[in-house]
């Protein structure tokens, strides 16, 4: 059985037909986002099914409550919160790090783990999801419904998606289109479309039923109705729908139909309010769409002249959201709109930095000098602050901003001493509970920018010092153990990836780097079992191909390595370290004239591969072409002179007989530390022997003997017997 995707005009018809499979465990969720704006569906569905599997198993429901209670904040009563980070805690005026953009992501695999487990036959079973109206879910829950389609099995989890025509999102579409069955649903009854022969009571109330359907009713009589009602009508049923829903006491309702109802009132004042309540959510929580959406409707309500706060507003966290997104082209006309229409010197503050992140972060082309201009005008500003307190915040944040610009334009040595100088004037001037969040964010620049300078033993002094004041963040782990992995203390990296996996919603990154740190300390199957999830989550990870395809090499997996390795060239054809992994693959597998065109094609890409000369070099030797090996072994050299290399060319030249060229390679081999002395020393010997010179040979070999036991004594004995005689 495969997801379904059910087509059809009507919601009832298409409800008929799920309803009559008669599923043991099935949910029904409404994904309108008229309802409750971002994550309508999802929270929908979180409602329904959290309460009781809190019940029964309250450990897994906890370890995924970031998850939950980020999409469907109404839990909290049933749910305690048992994670808070600075960013989370912070209030909105010492709010100065956001979510990135990939945190829904995150949540979306976080949940569908969840909804796995929960499926699992020694918990609830299989279970049957049904999501509704989704032509009209938001971007969230798009993300979700996709992730979920293409994650969940549907021997696990069966998804049921119901529309009544294709849904906008990209992303959804494709899913529905590979990971579904679709049917179209066709209606058995004719709707009564008119409304012309109706009483002005029955109209009233087929108005009144759309609007508190809010507006997602699938009628066409009532749809008529409450076009044919007089606005004032409607804008009445409006408010006392809007009215209705806050009595609820339901936060996510303040998300959707609240606000949407409230736009559709008679007061402009109390729809802004509710968006900006929304705006102010949907931010914090990294709901950026969403925030853009609502932003756009906040601006339409309000004007500049007597509305200046939240038309500055709802401009300025549209354009935090755009950068948040990577859509940057409208950021200088909205941050310019708000500079043009006030005076106030904190306002051009604010908007200085802006500009200033925006051409050192954002900008197609960096301006890093532009960027210098406009922060240092930021930082002048604050200077006019009269509070002390206020006045040495604002001057050190926006002097963060300048260190970022200074770090950007490789200038490190300037940017240490900027947030190193900022940290201890915020000690001094702030009380300890000030302006937590910031300081945390100081001293994390300052610890990525000892990395930077590569002092690293100072950068993890300063990370740990960071995961003091902020021991709830999952990215301060992830930092500091990929310091740790990148000074070797493989262990302590790990340690600081599992906790960084415990704070946070699934995220690609730590997965790759502690498999490789697992990879590194020889656990292949702990690696694999990383490099698995990876791919799950995020399938055309080319790292994570690349990485699980060489492993699955190693250890002799050989059409395992291949369909990783090809699936990656499906993504991206010319990526030179996959073609290389291929071709070993092909040598493998007896393909050699294929493993020579696939390396031959990763060296066009990259000239610079050593393991692609290297390996084309092994192929050309066990083809017999010594003259082809040893050219692309000296290209190699070219690139780095290490002792691996050196030693297989001196090897090809032995396959020559060309014994001095061979000596010379082995003796460079030699001033190697990590040289295997014992082999190169039997090696040259060798040659010294096989051109006449006994006595150089002679030396070598018992330096070779005092090494240990010896492969080759039956061969050194028939070389040199005399070696032997006093042994």
């Amino acid at each position: 059985m495969t997801h379904q995707w059910l087509i059809g005009s009507r919601r009832s018809d298409r409800e008929k037909k799920y309803f009559e499979e008669k599923y043991s465990t099935c949910y029904v969720s409404n994904c309108h986002c008229n309802l409750r704006g971002p994550y309508t569906g999802t929270g929908d569905l979180l409602r329904q099914i959290i309460p009781e599997a809190y019940s029964k198993w309250p450990d897994l429901i906890l370890s995924h409550c970031i998850e939950i209670l980020s999409i469907a904040p109404e839990l909290k009563a049933v749910i305690p919160v048992s994670v808070e980070t600075l960013t989370s805690l912070a209030i909105p005026k010492e709010r100065t790090r956001y979510y990135s953009k990939l945190r829904t992501l995150r949540m979306s695999n976080g949940l569908i783990d969840l909804l796995l487990a929960l499926a699992n036959r020694e918990r609830m079973g299989k279970l049957t999801l049904v999501f509704e109206n989704v032509q009209a879910c938001d971007q969230l829950d798009a993300e979700f419904i996709s992730t979920l389609l293409r994650r969940a099995k549907s021997d696990l989890i069966q998804v049921i998606v119901s529309s009544s025509e294709k849904p906008e999102n990209e992303a959804l579409k494709k899913a529905l289109q590979t990971y579904t069955e679709p049917t179209a649903i066709l209606s058995d009854i004719e709707q009564d479309m008119g409304i012309v022969n109706l009483s002005d009571e029955q109209r009233l109330e087929l108005t009144k039923r759309y609007i508190f359907s809010d507006c997602t009713s699938d009628c066409e009589q009532e749809l008529l109705a409450y076009e044919a009602t007089p606005i004032e009508i409607r804008q009445s049923l409006h408010e006392e729908r809007a009215e209705s829903l806050i009595k609820e006491e339901q936060w996510s309702l303040h998300l959707g139909a609240i606000p949407f109802h409230l736009e559709r009132g008679t007061s402009e004042k109390s729809a802004s309010e509710a968006l900006f309540k929304a705006v102010s959510y949907s931010i914090n929580m990294g709901f950026y769409d969403a925030t853009i959406d609502m932003s756009l409707r906040g601006r339409k309500l309000t004007n500049w002249s007597s509305e200046f706060d939240n038309s500055r507003y709802f401009t300025m966290k549209m354009a935090t959201s755009l950068a948040a997104l990577g859509q940057t082209d409208d950021i200088p006309t909205l941050l310019g709109e708000v500079y043009a229409n006030t005076d106030d010197f904190r306002v051009h503050m604010q908007i200085s930095y802006g500009f200033s992140m925006y051409y050192t972060r954002h900008h197609r082309e960096r301006e890093h000098e532009k960027a210098k201009e406009w922060i240092q005008k930021a930082i002048d500003l604050a200077e006019l602050i009269e509070d002390e307190k206020e006045r040495a915040f604002q001057q050190v944040f926006n002097q963060n901003g300048l260190a970022l610009v200074e770090l950007h334009m490789d200038n490190l040595e300037e940017a240490l001493r900027l947030v190193t100088e900022g940290w201890q004037r915020l000690n001094q001037v702030l009380a300890p509970d000030e302006h937590m969040l910031h300081r945390s964010v100081l001293l994390h620049n300052k610890g990525l920018i000892y990395v930077a300078l590569k002092r690293f033993e100072e950068a993890a002094e300063t990370f740990s010092q960071v995961i003091q004041i902020d021991s709830n963040y999952p990215e301060y782990y992830f930092d500091r153990g990929n310091l740790y992995s990148r000074m070797g203390r493989l262990d302590e990296a790990i340690e600081d990836y599992n906790q960084a996996i415990k704070l946070s919603p699934p995220f690609p990154e730590v997965y790759f780097n502690r498999a490789t740190a697992f990879n590194r300390l020889g656990d292949v199957e702990k690696a694999m079992a990383d490099y698995d999830y990876l791919l799950d989550i995020d399938p055309e990870n080319l790292d994570g191909l690349l990485n699980r395809a060489t492993l699955l090499y190693q250890v002799e997996k050989f059409e395992m390595a291949r369909k990783d390795a090809e699936f990656g060239l499906e993504i991206e054809p010319d990526h030179a370290r996959l073609l290389c992994t291929l071709g070993l693959i092909e040598m493998s597998d007896g393909n050699n004239d294929q493993a020579l065109k696939t390396f031959t094609a990763a060296l066009n890409k990259d000239r610079e591969m050593m393991a692609a000369w290297t390996n084309r070099a092994v192929l050309y030797y066990e083809m017999g072409e010594y003259d082809r090996a040893i050219a692309d072994l000296t290209e190699a050299i070219a690139l780095e002179k290490n002792a691996t290399v050196l030693y297989n060319r001196a090897w090809v030249y032995e396959a020559q007989e060309e014994w001095q060229l061979s000596i010379s390679d082995y003796t460079e081999a030699l001033a190697f530390s990590d040289a295997d002395e014992q082999d190169i020393y039997y090696r040259r010997g060798l040659c010294f022997i096989k051109m006449g010179d006994r006595e150089l040979g002679t030396e070598d070999w018992n330096k070779h003997l005092m090494f240990g036991e010896s492969p080759h004594v039956n061969e050194m004995m028939q070389l040199l017997p005399s070696l032997f005689v006093s042994k």
